[in-house]
């Protein structure tokens, strides 16, 4: 949390003084803003009585008698429980960071005002059904109204930063939809110019063993279409600056697995659906479990992102749903022609003007800037105008044109069949998705919704903007867009896998993640016939990997090239050939299996790739080893840097040995200090939490556990520097359309943000050791699992 520490510490080092001065109690401050959960309350907005029940988690289980009064209280509820994790992320949407956090963060609220999301917001609120307004207003009044009620009874992060929140707007609902699908789409950005870079250094054939979608990349690879490397790192830069957006753990973007089975495949004799979403770990959770009734007319629950007002995934008295990351393609880069003044712009013959809009980013009262941002009809200027002469790069992306998920949303809350189910997926553009499918009457389903563009070829490069032959014609009609109902073998599945075949004639991505997942699914799918709902928790919390099972008799082949294995030498090699590949926190192998595989990869490519080989070309990394299992050695075995020729047991057996060395000189001699689980660790932190003394004072992190899994597993604990997990599931939800209220669930934080909270952090424990908790929907289910209640009355 780099991007904080100045202003943080300083004042953490005033709230400490001040503490030792006795003049604030520090439990006092940790529990600043929590709500009352019982009683009664007189409360202006709402038209009729209603009441909010919370189970164990805390859960609110929101009861009222018509939409108005169900979604002013949801609004209430989760500004409640949220409201600075609500604000955080506003802040963002407006690239209003600096501001927030009196630190500089200009770079990045530049680009995120050149995205435009409250532009977009304006236009969408505008053709909206006003039945669906109506729902988003009543929403935002439930918001405005805790604000209000709160008066300096804030939660403790308002105080820290010195601030109070505005009143919340429709605008801010829909500008988070807006960033979600830029989250879900900014990788696309960097990999374009990796992507070239990559095709730069190789040539396309030589790319194309690292990547297959290089087969597809069409005549903007020609040799005389070239970057100017002043251009690239321009654009670099400015994509850099929203890696802060992670630090600050407002950036979620991974994977994610859904499945279902039909009722002949089913104990119950219904389907059963599961879906974890994989997503960023952090504190406040990304998910608030949330169930919403209005008595005979509608009843849903599951998940919501604070700050919207519907149900995300999760199920109705009718369906359950669930959802994946299509990976669509759906960002391409141009490359503008610019004249002399750096005013206009070539496109087919013409030039066109700029579009410029002047932005005052502020920090505080004695500190802002004047920055100025330009769009061609692509999108916005990413590049930045300074020192390049005759060009710029532009960023056209599905979330400039107009979508409406919101209405989406609405419609998946209350669909009842699969034909409804489709009619709401129907709406979805600037977010695309896989969504999986089961109702009660038997049937499930998987179906893709979202915007992929037509365009010439594929979006895998920069494109040239001064022609209009690379501009997207349209997107995909939604009946041309993958989908599967009732398949014979009543089964259905999906994990960021590539989505149909090559005979597809719309290009979807060329960033889909390796099959390692999705082939573990389905091996445990098809190990019975007949799965209950205990077959779907082992599923869904299993670590088993896939890829060690493919690679790890490979390197215990290469293994045996090592001439005079040493001591430890040997006991990895006895302890990988005893292992069932499963990735258990209490286990060396898998430890030894990601060194080994790590180090694979730099001894096959980095000799060829140079200053390219690192984080950016990773999937590259596992889909060079993956053809490798599938297609035996080729020429990148032999490393070009020694003179002698390589074969693979030779460049397996300096792997092992070289992580060995690694091991020994980071942990230490072979033992349990190698166990993964003492390596591969989970920390939910806090945006504020990096700064010690208020992590100390607030306890706004989670402590540390040592876990299991990797990204390739299906139980996803991904990482990044040191083996710290920073992305996985999200959620987990197994749903029963036999019997809702059998259905289980888990997120990996609780249902408050508020630090003081029994319900922050209270799930954590039980997701980590791979728990669930019921999630009560009748009636009589949410009754009995009732700990507290609120009455709420129209005030008089």
């Amino acid at each position: 949390m780099k991007i904080l520490k100045i202003s943080l510490v300083t004042l953490a080092v005033l709230l400490a003084v001040v503490l030792l001065a006795g003049v604030i109690i520090v439990p006092a401050l940790r529990k600043s803003g929590l709500p009352e959960l019982n009683g009664e309350k007189s409360i202006a907005g709402l038209t009729a009585e209603a009441r909010v029940i919370r189970d164990e988690r805390g859960v609110p289980h929101i009861y009222a008698s018509n939409e108005h009064d169900l979604y002013f209280l949801t609004g209430y509820v989760t500004a409640q429980e949220r409201l600075w994790q609500m604000d955080m992320v506003r802040h963002a949407t407006q690239g209003r960071l600096s501001e927030l956090f009196k630190r500089d963060m200009f770079n990045t609220d530049y680009f995120l005002r050149a995205l435009g999301m409250s532009e977009k917001s304006r236009v969408v609120l505008e053709k909206e059904d006003p039945a669906i307004l109506a729902t988003l207003q009543a929403y935002t009044d439930g918001v405005n109204a805790w604000i209000a009620g709160c008066g300096n009874k804030l939660p403790p992060e308002f105080k820290v930063l010195g601030y109070k929140p505005e009143q919340w707007t429709m605008i801010d609902i829909t500008n988070i939809i807006g960033f979600i699908g830029w989250d879900l789409a900014s990788s696309n950005l960097s990999d374009e110019i990796n992507n070239y870079k990559l095709g730069r250094k190789l040539g396309p054939e030589k790319a194309s063993e690292l990547d297959a979608n290089w087969n597809l990349v069409d005549e903007v690879v020609f040799p005389k279409f070239k970057l100017d490397n002043r251009l690239i790192d321009s654009a670099m830069e400015a994509i850099g600056s929203m890696k802060k957006l992670e630090e600050l753990g407002i950036v979620t973007l991974s994977g994610s697995n859904n499945w279902a089975v039909s009722g002949s495949r089913s104990e119950t004799g219904k389907p059963i659906l599961s879906n974890d979403m994989h997503l960023g770990f952090n504190v406040p959770g990304f998910w608030m479990q949330v169930h919403q009734v209005i008595p005979g007319k509608l009843n849903v629950t599951g998940v919501i992102f604070p700050g919207e007002p519907f149900i995300v995934a999760g199920h109705n008295d009718r369906i359950a749903w669930g959802m994946t990351n299509l990976s669509v393609d759906d960002i391409d880069l141009f490359v503008e022609t610019v004249d002399s003044t750096g005013n206009n712009y070539l496109y087919n013959g013409e030039w066109l003007p700029f579009r410029v809009a002047e932005q005052v980013l502020k920090m505080n009262d004695d500190s802002s800037q004047m920055r100025t941002i330009k769009y061609t009809h692509h999108g916005p200027v990413i590049s930045g105008m300074q020192g390049i002469d005759d060009a710029v790069l532009t960023m056209c992306w599905s979330g400039f044109d107009y979508s409406d998920e919101i209405r989406a949303v609405y419609l998946l809350n209350r669909a009842g069949n699969w034909d409804e189910f489709r009619a709401a997926l129907s709406n979805f553009r600037s977010i695309s998705q896989n969504f999986a499918y089961a109702d009660v009457d038997g049937n499930i389903g998987l179906n893709t919704g979202g915007g992929i563009p037509v365009r010439k070829g594929t979006g895998l490069l920069p494109r040239r903007g001064d022609t209009g032959e690379y501009e997207w014609k349209d997107y995909v009609p939604f009946e041309l867009l993958p989908s599967s109902y009732n398949p014979e073998e009543g089964f259905v599945s999906s994990a960021n896998q590539r989505t149909v075949g090559k005979d597809y004639p719309f290009f979807i991505s060329g960033e889909f993640s390796m099959p390692y997942r999705i082939l573990r699914i389905r091996e445990m799918a098809a190990e019975k016939q007949v799965l209950g709902i205990d077959d779907f928790r082992r599923m869904i919390t299993d670590n088993h990997s896939a890829y060690a099972k493919m690679l790890t008799p490979v390197i215990l082949k290469g293994a045996e090239a090592l001439t005079a294995p040493g001591k430890t030498e040997s006991a990895v090699i006895e302890e990988l050939k005893g292992w069932d590949y499963a990735m258990d926190a209490s286990l060396v192998a898998p430890t030894l299996f990601e060194f080994i595989r790590m180090e694979m990869a730099r001894q096959l490519l980095g000799d060829e790739l140079d200053e390219l080989y690192g984080a950016p070309l990773g999937r590259q990394h596992d889909f060079y080893i993956y053809t490798l299992m599938k297609e035996g050695p080729d020429e990148w075995v032999d490393n070009v840097d020694t003179p002698e020729k390589e074969t693979m047991d030779m460049i397996i057996a300096r792997s092992i040995s070289a992580a060995v060395d690694t091991l020994t000189a980071r942990y230490g001699e072979f033992g349990e200090k190698w166990q993964w689980g003492k390596i591969h660790t989970f920390t939910l932190e806090h945006p504020m939490g990096g700064v010690k003394i208020l992590d100390r004072l607030l306890q706004l992190n989670s402590k540390t556990y040592g876990v299991g899994g990797s990204y390739h597993t299906v139980e996803p604990y991904a990482y990044k520097d040191n083996f710290r997990t920073n992305h996985g599931a999200s959620e987990r939800h197994i749903f029963n359309t036999a019997d809702w209220d059998r259905s289980l669930t888990v997120i990996p934080t609780g249902t408050s943000g508020i630090p003081g909270s029994p319900f922050y952090l209270s799930q954590t424990d039980t997701y980590v050791n791979n728990g669930f908790y019921s999630d009560p929907f009748s009636d009589a289910a949410v009754e009995a699992a009732k700990k507290y209640e609120m009455i709420f009355k129209p005030a008089r």
